[in-house]
């Protein structure tokens, strides 16, 4: 399986320079570019919106006072408050415009043999929000199309099977997988997920196409 260089984007997230596969929700990018909305990444305001359903309205009477603050001090086009067809209601309008789908860990060159542990662990870190891989060095291809692998590539495999973590080199044409990532499964959503895209979409902006 190839994954050409033109379907990935450089981001960083959770402290770290990746390349990314994004999906763009085209609808709530155009949403939010006329509303003059760009990403919205505070953790405390997305925890409160994710216990709120989109687009139906939320009798204000129902929410807590802090819930209730919280709405007041979201910028225009996250959320509406006392509208005139609801004028005692709130209603959610902000939903992700972006979702990360996997995150690839490499160096400039791929990652070298005696950094494949710590870049496996550096990948299961996405392990709660998108599916995760590892780019090594061209080297790790050329013993893996050897007659008789190198053990130390097929414990590097094992181990990153184990956490679900692909494993892949470069190519001219692009991204050559020797370990397909595991799929992505979430066992919950939360806010923190929501936090993850909404930082992913800051960086690339409302001018993304």
């Amino acid at each position: 399986m190839l994954l050409a260089e033109q379907a990935l984007v450089g981001l960083r997230l959770r402290g770290q320079q990746v390349q990314a596969a994004v999906t763009v929700f085209a609808d709530e990018a155009r949403r939010r570019s006329h509303a003059g909305l760009g990403a919205v990444d505070s953790r405390a305001l997305l925890t409160v919106l994710y216990g709120l359903p989109g687009d139906l309205p939320v009798p204000l009477g129902t929410l807590d006072a802090y819930t209730v603050r919280m709405l007041h001090t979201a910028p225009p086009g996250v959320v509406d408050i006392g509208m005139d067809e609801n004028p005692t209601s709130a209603v959610r309008r902000l939903v992700p415009a972006t979702r990360v789908e996997l995150v690839l860990v490499h160096g400039p060159g791929g990652v070298p043999p005696r950094q494949w542990d710590s870049a496996v662990r550096d990948a299961s870190q996405f392990a709660p929000f998108c599916a995760r891989g590892v780019v090594v060095s061209k080297t790790a291809e050329s013993q893996h199309d050897a007659e008789s692998a190198s053990p130390d590539l097929d414990l590097f495999l094992l181990k990153a099977r184990f956490y679900g973590v692909g494993v892949a080199t470069q190519s001219p044409r692009g991204l050559r997988w020797l370990l397909e990532p595991a799929p992505y499964r979430p066992q919950r959503h939360s806010p923190a997920q929501w936090l993850f895209h909404e930082q992913a979409w800051r960086q690339l902006g409302p001018d993304w196409s």
